[in-house]
């Protein structure tokens, strides 16, 4: 046998240039679609039901969100479809959207959640025609597309845990639907792999539209942030063309009922509004209703402006850089500029650009102190076996891990009790420095699955740090839960059986009691590593123990049944199925 193996290798040493990193985008994200029409627009769709079903072939395809989970179990519903092809998406209510891209539809209560699979290349061409639709000079689309890419490389994992990358609306980037311009394109390319970065990590790139004249620093936005090339400064390009000057009238009444959407209370017959502080760049950081009863009333001025704009608008609060004006039962702000402020002003950029600066120094303006960086083109090649496609720079040495792979595969579906039906592949990079960058991962995590791909670090780096096997056999073991798991089920229990089956025994590593709800908020948004390995030992302690009382089988069943409601109250109300007891 082992020679075969090594005829395989030597027979399948081919040429694989990766081009360009596949993303996945869930589009509609913001209103899921109760239905979708999905037509061919070329041939025909292939698609399967589930990720090992047998592929079919049709023109159309139509999916509907369950309208229940009840419904969904009694009609025997399938929770996931894999199609690729040349397609038109056709929701009920919604934009249209065209591509060939993978695409994969899981069906839930509440809207069918859609995600396609793209090159970041062409991901990013699609954001720029969402988020530089003013632009008219190359120089200026050429620094967006930049900063569009930078903003990708650092944010890559907030929507990993749900499983995928990005979404298309203001959280992550605007996606725009329709057909992406040769200008757009052109600029995305000329600077392909090009990202700023800060001590060797992707910059985070946030951009506005317009700041007013002042840019302002991270930390007047967001408290947590304080990154040294976000500061506060003035910008004269951008009032070049009058920074953007509004005016914005809302009456008491409209102000009553936004901030009691919003959550919050406003004083009784208040008379008036006034700014009670504002930040270092002008804009209001805090303000006060007054006259009413209790007689003042201080809130954010964010939480004013995201109440208000909420409810009835995002154009009339354009930003937080206003006056106030009183006026009986009117409130009337006059500002200038759109957004946050902070990071790179569209605006500024464009006026630069006009004034024939170069891109470069369009981002050394806004960024100052970052580097601009581009990423290494690694010359990977493809070797392959039975089971596994190794993707690595150094064929010759690194497939020496692929019958390692191959025993641990077996291992892992002898245990599990299931078979993986498609092939892996092994992406091993150069350095820890192409690692992170292309990931986005800490150099801290050993390795990371996406998709049908394993990627890993340097074997030489994870030799060194005696974790070659187990991180392989982890990695397996994620493949094979969530190839049988449905998107339904809790993070914290997919990652504790995946825990558990690569390593039944659990560590010995002292941790506070987590709850499952804990957990989960922590493997979602991603943490500190000392956190995100609290979270994980509890996970691997919960499911062990849930293994020891009701059996391996039972508990695997729960992958794509979902718990059952006497199991999660037990969790809830019985410390002991919690860590440390």
């Amino acid at each position: 046998m082992k020679t075969r193996l090594s005829l395989l290798l030597l027979l399948f040493v081919v040429p694989f240039p990766l081009l360009a990193e596949d993303v996945q985008v869930r589009i509609y994200s913001a209103h899921p679609p109760d239905a979708l029409n999905i037509i061919a627009t070329e041939g025909q769709l292939h698609w399967k039901p589930c990720s090992t079903c047998k592929q079919q072939t049709d023109q159309k395809l139509s999916i509907k969100s369950p309208q229940s989970a009840a419904t969904n179990r009694e009609t025997g519903a399938q929770k996931d479809f894999f199609i690729t092809g040349s397609y038109e998406l056709q929701p009920v209510n919604g934009p249209t959207f065209s591509a060939h891209f993978p695409l994969r539809v899981h069906e839930r209560v509440g809207g069918l959640v859609v995600v396609v699979t793209m090159p970041m290349q062409e991901y990013l061409q699609h954001v720029l025609m969402a988020e530089s639709g003013d632009f008219r000079n190359p120089e200026a689309l050429k620094a967006m597309a930049v900063v569009a890419r930078s903003y990708a490389k650092k944010f890559s994992g907030q929507h990993g845990k749900e499983g995928f990358d990005f979404c298309d609306t203001t959280h992550c980037q605007v996606f725009h639907w329709k057909n992406v311009s040769e200008r757009v394109r052109s600029a995305v390319e000329s600077t392909s792999g090009e990202f700023l970065s800060y001590h060797e990590k992707a910059a985070a790139t946030y951009y506005h539209q317009s700041c007013g004249g002042s840019v302002a620093a991270a930390s007047e936005a967001w408290a947590q942030v304080s990154e040294p090339y976000l500061l506060g400064h003035s910008d004269p390009f951008c009032l070049i063309n009058g920074g953007l000057k509004w005016e914005a009238t809302l009456t008491h009444d409209q102000i009553d009922r936004a901030l009691y959407a919003s959550g919050l209370q406003s004083p009784v017959a208040w008379k008036g509004i006034e700014i009670s502080s504002r930040s270092a760049s002008g804009r209001a950081h805090t303000v006060n209703l007054s006259g009413g009863k209790p007689a003042t009333f201080s809130l954010s001025a964010s939480s004013l402006r995201f109440a208000v704009d909420r409810s009835f608008g995002w154009n009339n609060i354009r930003s937080d850089l206003y006056e106030i004006r009183n006026s009986g039962e009117k409130v009337i702000l006059s500002g200038r500029g759109a957004g946050h402020g902070v990071g790179l002003c569209q605006a500024g950029a464009e006026e630069m650009a006009r004034e024939g600066k170069s891109y470069r120094e369009i981002l050394s303006f806004y960024y100052p102190g970052t580097h601009l960086t581009r990423s290494q083109q690694e010359a990977w090649q493809k070797r392959s076996d039975e089971r596994f496609d190794l993707i690595s720079t150094n064929p010759e040495a690194d497939s020496e891990i692929l019958p390692a792979t191959e025993r641990i595969l077996r291992e892992g579906e002898n245990t599990i009790g299931w078979r993986l039906s498609f092939r892996v592949k092994l992406q091993v990079f150069s350095s820890l420095e192409n690692y992170r960058n292309t990931t986005g991962q800490a150099g801290w995590v050993a390795a990371s699955t996406r998709g049908q791909t394993i990627r890993l670090q340097p074997l030489a780096e994870l030799r060194r740090r005696s974790i070659l096997e187990s991180t392989l056999r982890h990695e397996i073991c994620h493949l094979l839960v969530e190839t049988g798991a449905s998107q339904t089920v809790p993070l914290w229990f997919r990652e504790g059986l995946v825990l558990y089956f690569s390593s039944p025994d659990v560590p010995n590593v002292p941790s506070s009691s987590l709850t499952i709800e804990q957990i989960e908020q922590i493997l979602k948004r991603g943490d500190g590593r000392e956190n995100t390995v609290r979270a994980y030992v509890s996970a691997h302690r919960i499911v062990a123990a849930l293994i020891q009382q009701h059996g391996k089988q039972a508990v695997l069943d729960w992958l794509s049944d979902g718990l059952p409601a006497e199991v999660i109250r037990n969790l809830a109300e019985r410390p002991s199925l919690t860590p440390d007891h």
